[in-house]
């Protein structure tokens, strides 16, 4: 009789293996199915963003952008499980590269005419208080608490000279009503000037305002209610090659965000103590 050789250690150990192996293969076909189904991970949107001080919506804060409207972005892009990065530029530079279709979409810019020709705002955009519109952005008047108070809420009434930051709406606005307006790049520079008397009035966001007459040595004064109303949006390139359907569904899901009331009462609790240094004395906020 003739007897076979035993076959190796390794060798037998390969075939286990092997057997393990194919085991696998046969009984867990979806797994692996699905891990090739997934395909390599899609870039992040590249959004642009204003590194001008303007909060409570952007604020940039040791080198990072900060405010509501990247906490609710994170939200409703984390919802979908979309990545996306913020691209930090001037204001003016944003525009022309999402225009472009450099960059796929910009955030916090207001709706007109003009602007439509150039990016995709969401359907509701013309909307008084859009559901869509990533934030409401309310303009207020602020004055001494020893200057007379405007005799009513109106553009014509603003005691003057009004104080009105360069490179808002707000500015052209004042000036076209005929208004003398002073006009200063920085919101710390417009506050002081309101404290010293030099201005007799300011138009400013609500939530700077806010912060700044709550921090103030002098006695200011939140005039109600708002002078106007404005939304804003996360516009996207009319040249970048979004789908509608892309669009549509990153709108809905900051209308979600943005509609639920708990979930907003965290983020702007969250944003307001953020930038609570930024108000203060040796800042770490660039305005």
């Amino acid at each position: 009789m003739t007897v076979k050789p035993a076959l190796p250690f390794c060798t037998l150990s390969h075939l286990v293996k092997g057997f393990i192996l194919w085991l696998l293969l046969c009984l867990t076909p979806g797994i692996f199915a699905g891990a090739a189904a997934a395909g390599p991970k899609s870039d992040p949107l590249r959004l642009c963003n204003s590194t001008e001080f303007w909060p409570p919506y952007s604020v940039l804060m040791n080198g990072q952008l900060v405010g509501e409207h990247t906490a609710i972005l994170d939200a409703a892009l984390g919802d979908l499980g979309l990545a996306y990065e913020q691209v930090l530029l001037p204001w003016k530079r944003c525009q022309d590269r999402v225009a472009a279709g450099e960059l796929a979409g910009i955030i916090g810019i207001s709706y007109t005419e003009d602007r439509n020709g150039l990016f995709h705002f969401p359907a509701d955009a013309t909307d008084d208080k859009p559901a869509e519109a990533i934030s409401q952005v309310e303009f207020v008047i602020v004055t001494r608490a020893d200057t007379a108070p405007p005799a009513t809420i109106s553009i014509e009434a603003l005691p003057e000279p009004v104080g009105v930051l360069l490179g808002y709406r707000s500015a052209d606005t004042v000036r076209e009503a005929g208004k003398h307006a002073q006009i200063v790049a920085q919101q710390s520079s417009l506050f002081q000037m309101l404290e010293r008397g030099r201005i007799a009035s300011a138009v400013v966001l609500r939530g700077t305002a806010i912060q700044y007459v709550e921090n103030s040595h002098e006695a200011l004064v939140i005039h109600e209610p708002a002078l106007w109303s404005t939304p804003h949006f996360l516009a996207f390139s009319r040249r970048a090659g979004m789908s509608e359907q892309q669009m549509a569904q990153i709108w809905t899901a900051i209308k979600a965000v943005r509609a639920d009331k708990a979930r907003m009462a965290a983020i702007r609790q969250r944003v307001n103590e953020t930038l609570a240094p930024c108000f203060t004395a040796g800042a770490p906020c660039q305005q």
